[in-house]
């Protein structure tokens, strides 16, 4: 079960009868206080449902997923499958910030921690494990975001794989998550 610490901030709008179903990936090229102080900050014009630390230890929370944070920014170019054209991207998503500078970089513990995450709020909104519905900032605007959450954007294919190949495994043959977390890092390579 994932600790999350509530860091309340003012960026966001309401969802307009919107519910989440696409869940939006982004490294926040810095660390997580430095999210903190910026989404807290209400002129960033920026925020995130969730945060999590380098380390994996800790989780974040922004805005209620209720509500519609301010994670996608301008729609520019969109790529993923699922965009409603003229509404806001904002509204049917759930943001979540990852501290670090390319998600390909990530500890094992910070990706197992945001598996975790994912699976957790997919679980709550039936929001299905694929790539249609786990996408990368740069999908959403690859113009002025192309390397959010990575440089390398297999990182999304083999996070999702991964997602879906875990519940795989544990069914056919139970691993624990270190071995899995092991496997995600081993595909990431």
């Amino acid at each position: 079960m994932i600790n999350i610490t509530q860091k309340p901030c003012s960026n966001w709008n309401e969802r307009d009868g919107f519910k989440p179903e696409i869940i939006v990936v982004h490294i926040a090229a810095g660390s997580l206080s430095s999210m903190d102080s910026w989404f807290a900050f209400k002129g960033s014009m920026v925020s995130a449902h969730y945060g999590t630390s380098e380390d994996g230890k800790e989780v974040h929370q922004y805005v209620p997923e209720d509500k519609a944070a301010w994670g996608c920014g301008k729609v520019r170019n969109p790529s993923f499958k699922l965009f409603k054209p003229n509404i806001n991207p904002n509204k049917y998503t759930i943001n979540i910030e990852n501290a670090g500078v390319d998600l390909s970089l990530a500890s094992s513990a910070q990706l197992s921690t945001l598996s975790e995450l994912i699976k957790d709020i997919a679980g709550r909104y039936k929001i299905p494990l694929d790539r249609d519905h786990i996408i990368g900032h740069y999908e959403v605007n690859p113009i002025d975001k192309p390397f959010c959450p990575s440089k390398t954007h297999s990182v999304m294919d083999k996070l999702v794989s991964d997602l879906t190949a875990e519940e795989w495994v544990c069914v056919m043959c139970p691993r624990s998550k270190v071995e899995l977390t092991k496997m995600f890092i081993k595909n990431l390579k």
